[in-house]
């Protein structure tokens, strides 16, 4: 009887087996789909859609985010009893107006780059050599960002201390290569995907109300800086060497600092220059050089006039005035003076100073002047 009962037993497990074949297999190729060989899994889960993969190649509106990523955590919920399932589905990049999930290079099915802009993503900044080496390929650097997750990218899962803090480089290539090509080139390579048609090719600079375009040297027409005032874009910080061999041709570096746009990884310097240069001079001699163009010193200068003190024509009021840094701070003070401006005074780096609205439109169309605000505390003083 005993041997009978197992006979019984096995036959109704084959054809359970049998009849859940097919399942079980659509099941592991999604797991496949979606994980890495490098990563550990609790491979436990019910049905999964192949829809929810996204491979480098898709952009994601942030609806679509939203429902396969809700979708992927209901499934785990009712098929995980004892313990959850761990997901990573890429890391995802705001592409334009669009978001792009990106996987790992290693299961991107998307094993070659076209050619034109791209975006590199990897763990590390890219540095010098490594820039060299993807130019000797075709391919350039534009500009670059890094930071963490939380304002520079995101990705459904659990945290990841490996991908904690990344970096986005926008790259331009003359023709398609293999992401291997890539990979053999730089450090910590994660993956590379197609640039939107949306996003700016160069650096978007905001001034006085005007948003211009730089483009990297090579793809901007205009082949020399003019005399004057002016900013330089560079990949790296601006070395000594690279000052001293400058001022050798004229140009004078008045401040250097970060270039905050955006979480930009790059460096942006004020100069002066006593005479026109070849933009290919200014190449030669500085490491990682981006482009240079004009400081806008003509344009008017706005002043916010919403005060309620300000809408009367007699009234004076106290006001900031702040000056380009090639100018002394004696000189900036004559100018307010010059202006009309009442009781000009040095504070630090700029002047206080009482003025009226005449004073202020002087002031405004001052090409040695880079700020007027007023002062936002105090009493307005009525003219007799």
């Amino acid at each position: 009887m005993r041997f009978s009962r197992n006979i019984f037993c096995s036959s109704v497990l084959a054809l359970c087996l049998v009849a859940c074949s097919d399942e079980s297999a659509a099941i592991n190729d999604a797991f496949v789909a979606i994980f890495s060989s490098s990563e550990t899994f609790n491979e436990s889960s019910s049905e999964m859609s192949g829809n929810s993969v996204v491979s480098s190649g898709d952009a994601l509106s942030s609806e679509n985010l939203i429902s396969s990523s809700s979708e992927v955590e209901a499934t785990s919920s009712t098929a995980v009893s004892s313990s959850s399932v761990s997901r990573f589905e890429g890391i995802v990049f705001r592409n334009g107006d669009k978001k792009t999930a990106v996987q790992k290079s290693d299961i991107d099915s998307v094993k070659t780059q076209t050619a034109g802009r791209f975006w590199l993503v990897m763990r590390d900044p890219l540095n010098q050599k490594e820039t060299e080496s993807l130019e000797n390929i075709g391919i350039y650097r534009q500009r670059c960002y890094e930071g963490y997750r939380y304002y520079l990218y995101d990705y459904n899962g659990p945290s990841r201390d490996d991908l904690g803090y990344m970096c986005l480089c926008l790259m331009k290539a003359e023709k398609d290569v293999q992401k291997s090509a890539i990979d053999s080139r730089i450090n910590e390579f994660y993956n590379s995907f197609d640039a939107d048609e949306t996003v700016a090719e160069g650096i978007v600079w905001e001034s006085r109300d005007q948003k211009t375009v730089v483009k990297r040297f090579g793809d901007d027409s205009l082949m020399t800086q003019a005399a004057g005032r002016f900013w330089l874009i560079t990949d790296y910080s601006l070395n000594k060497e690279a000052r001293a061999s400058l001022e050798a041709f004229g140009v004078e570096t008045l401040s250097c600092s970060a270039l905050h746009t955006e979480s930009l990884d790059m460096g942006i310097c004020f100069m002066k220059g006593a005479r026109d240069i070849q933009k290919a001079t200014m190449d030669s001699l500085i490491v990682g050089f981006y482009n240079t163009f004009s400081v806008d010193d003509t344009t008017k200068l706005e002043f916010d006039y919403t005060g309620a003190h300000w809408v009367f024509e007699d009234v004076s009021f106290e006001i900031v005035v702040g000056c380009w840094e090639d100018v002394p701070m004696d000189a900036c003070k004559e100018i307010v003076k010059t202006c009309k401006g009442e009781d000009a005074a040095l504070d630090r780096s700029v002047i206080l100073s009482t003025a009226t609205r005449e004073t202020i439109d002087c002031l405004l169309s001052n090409k040695d002047v880079n700020r007027v605000e007023p002062v936002r505390y105090g009493e307005p003083t009525v003219i007799d």
